[in-house]
């Protein structure tokens, strides 16, 4: 994680509260904030919080846990 964290981090719609630590990244969204895009029922919605990073690296993973 600590080369994670010595590259730059660009925000979408940069949430109240985040943390980025040496291993933990915490978002805490907002209600009713929502990345879904064509659905069945033609709802979407996109509002949420979006943190990026661009890399070089041809093959890496990211864990998530909600």
């Amino acid at each position: 994680m600590a080369n994670f964290l010595s590259q730059e981090l660009l925000w979408t719609r940069k949430p109240q509260t985040v943390t980025v630590s040496q291993d933990m990244v915490e978002i805490v969204t907002e209600p009713h904030t929502d990345l879904w895009q064509r659905t069945y029922y033609g709802f979407q919605n996109d509002n949420a919080p979006l943190l990026q990073i661009e890399t070089t690296e041809k093959y890496f993973s990211f864990t998530v846990r909600t």
